[in-house]
C-alpha cells in the first residue's frame, strides 16, 4: 500500500522516493555565483535575438524584405529550436550540464559572425534557423543547472534572476548595440553579439558544476536507475504540465514578438528616432524586473511559512500572467505616448511574472533525474507553439500597411498578444497544482520502481508504517 502523503514544501524527495531534509548541502555563495553566470548565459541569448529587433528597419531596407518577410526571418529561430529541445529531451539526463552549456553558447555564438561579412536574406535565415536549433536546449539547461543549486522552497527569485537576462540585455546592452549600429553598420551588431558569447564560454568552463540538488545529489549517485525515474507519461498528462505549457506559449509569444518588433512600433506609431527606439528598448522590461523579483521573493518567502504551490504559484502565476494581457489589450484605447508606454511597462512586467514560478512548479513534480528532459520537453511544445507569433504579427502589419494605418497595426499586434496573455494565466490558474500532481508523479515512480525492484515495496512499507 503506497501512503497519500504529500511531502511538505521544506522537503524534497530522493531517487528512491524518501523524504531528504538536509540544509547542511545547501551552500548560498556558490549557489548564487553560478545563478550569476547563469544569468550572464541567458542574457547573451536572449540578446542574439533581441538584436534582429535593433535592425530590422536597416536590415529590412537593405535587404529589400517586407515585414512578413522580416517575421519570418524572426519566427525561424523558434522553429528548430523547439525541435532541437525534444530531441534533446531524450538524452538530457545522460549528458553533464556544464559541457553541454559550454558547447551550445559556443555554437550559437559562431553563427552570428557569417553576418557580419556577407549578409543577405538567405545568409539571415539559415542561420536564424540552425541559431534556433542549438539555443534551442539553453533553457531548460540552464534552469536544470541553476535548480540544482537551491532547495524547493528556494527557486523563486533565482528563477526569477534569471528570468530577468532579456530585460537586463535589453538595458544594458541594447542602447550600446544600437549606437554601434548607427556608427557602423547594422551586421556589426551580429558580430558584437557573438564576441559576448565567446566571452562567457571560457569563464563557464572554469567556474560551472552543477549542485547538491541536482541528479549528481541524489541519494544513489545515479538517475539512470529505473526506480528513481516515473513514467514521463505520467508527467506529461498531468495539470502542472499542461498549465506550464499555456502559459510559457503566452509569455513566449509575447517576448518573440516584443523582441522583434518593438523598436518598430516605437518608430512607427511613437515617432521616435532609431537611436531613441533602441534606448527605450528595454523601458518595459524595467517594470518586468520589479514584478519577477517580488513575486519571486514572496513566493519563495509564503512557501518557506506553509503555504501551497498552488496557491502560490498556480493560481496567483495565472492571475498576474491574465493581468498582463488585459493592460496589452487596452493598448487601442488609448493615444500619445505617456498612456501607451505606461500600458506597455504593466503589461508586459506583470505577463513575465508566471516565469519565477512556471519551471519551480513544473520541476517540483518530476524526479531529480528527470528534470532537465521535462523541462527540454515543456520549452519545446511551448516554443513551437510561440514560434508562428512574429511572423502573424508580420502578417497583421502588411495588411495594416497596405490599409494606410500601419501604426493602428502594432497597437493591433499588442491587443492580440494580450488575449492570448489572458487566455494563458486562465489555463495556468486552472491547471497547475504540484501538491496534487507530484504525488500522483512519485506513486507512478514507485509502481514502476516495484515491477522492477521488489525490495522498493518492502522500503515503502516501512516508511508508511513510520508515518502513522
Amino acid at each position: 500500500m503506497l501512503s497519500g502523503r504529500v511531502l511538505p514544501q521544506h522537503e524534497t524527495t530522493t531517487t528512491d522516493g524518501t523524504a531528504a531534509t538536509n540544509p547542511e548541502k545547501h551552500r548560498p555563495i556558490m549557489a548564487w555565483a553560478i545563478t550569476f553566470m547563469l544569468l550572464g548565459c541567458t542574457l547573451i541569448a536572449y540578446l542574439d535575438k533581441a538584436i534582429l529587433g535593433l535592425v530590422a528597419q536597416p536590415a529590412m531596407a537593405d535587404l529589400g524584405l517586407s515585414a512578413a518577410e522580416f517575421g519570418s526571418i524572426s519566427s525561424a529561430a523558434g522553429l528548430l529550436g523547439p525541435a532541437a529541445a525534444l530531441l534533446y529531451s531524450f538524452v538530457a539526463d545522460r549528458l553533464p550540464i556544464k559541457a553541454t552549456l559550454f558547447t551550445l553558447v559556443v555554437v550559437w555564438s559562431l553563427l552570428q559572425v557569417p553576418i557580419f561579412f556577407a549578409a543577405s536574406g538567405g545568409l539571415l535565415l539559415a542561420t536564424r534557423f540552425v541559431l534556433g536549433a542549438a539555443e534551442g536546449p539553453t533553457v531548460p539547461v540552464s534552469y536544470a543547472a541553476a535548480y540544482s543549486w537551491w532547495p524547493n522552497e528556494r527557486r523563486g527569485l533565482p528563477t526569477a534572476l534569471l528570468t530577468t537576462g532579456a530585460s537586463l540585455g535589453k538595458l544594458l546592452f541594447a542602447p550600446p548595440l544600437a549606437l554601434i549600429i548607427a556608427a557602423l553598420s547594422w551586421e556589426s551588431g551580429f558580430l558584437a553579439v557573438a564576441l559576448l558569447g565567446l566571452a562567457w564560454a571560457p569563464a563557464w568552463l572554469f567556474l560551472g558544476r552543477e549542485g547538491p540538488y541536482g541528479q549528481a545529489g541524489t541519494a544513489t549517485g545515479t538517475v539512470t536507475q529505473t526506480g528513481s525515474r516515473a513514467p514521463i507519461r505520467t508527467i506529461l498528462l498531468t495539470g502542472t504540465f499542461a498549465g506550464y505549457v499555456a502559459a510559457f506559449t503566452a509569455s513566449s509569444m509575447l517576448v518573440a514578438v516584443v523582441l522583434t518588433w518593438l523598436p518598430s512600433y516605437f518608430q512607427v506609431a511613437l515617432g521616435f528616432s532609431a537611436v531613441t527606439a533602441g534606448s527605450l528598448f528595454g523601458v518595459p522590461s524595467i517594470s518586468a524586473m520589479v514584478f519577477l523579483y517580488l513575486y519571486g521573493w514572496w513566493s519563495d518567502r509564503r512557501l518557506r511559512k506553509g503555504a501551497t504551490s498552488r496557491i502560490v504559484r498556480g493560481i496567483w502565476g495565472g492571475v498576474l500572467l491574465a493581468l498582463g494581457g488585459i493592460f496589452l489589450a487596452a493598448l487601442p484605447l488609448v493615444s500619445g505616448v505617456a498612456l501607451p508606454m505606461a500600458l506597455l511597462m504593466l503589461g508586459y512586467g506583470l505577463a513575465m511574472t508566471v516565469h519565477a514560478v512556471a519551471g519551480p512548479a513544473l520541476v517540483q513534480i518530476a524526479p531529480p533525474g528527470q528534470r532537465t528532459s521535462v523541462l527540454s520537453i515543456g520549452v519545446a511544445v511551448a516554443g513551437l507553439l510561440a514560434a508562428a507569433g512574429p511572423w502573424i504579427t508580420g502578417v497583421v502589419l502588411d495588411a495594416s500597411r497596405s490599409a494606410g494605418s500601419l501604426a493602428e497595426g502594432y497597437t493591433d499586434v499588442f491587443m492580440l498578444m494580450g488575449g492570448i496573455a489572458m487566455a494563458g494565466g486562465a489555463l495556468f490558474a486552472l491547471l497547475v497544482n504540484p501538491e496534487r500532481d507530484g504525488a500522483k508523479v512519485e506513486a507512478a515512480r514507485i509502481a514502476r520502481a516495484v515491477l522492477v525492484r521488489p525490495d522498493v515495496q518492502l522500503d515503502q512499507q516501512q516508511r508508511d508504517r513510520q508515518h502513522l
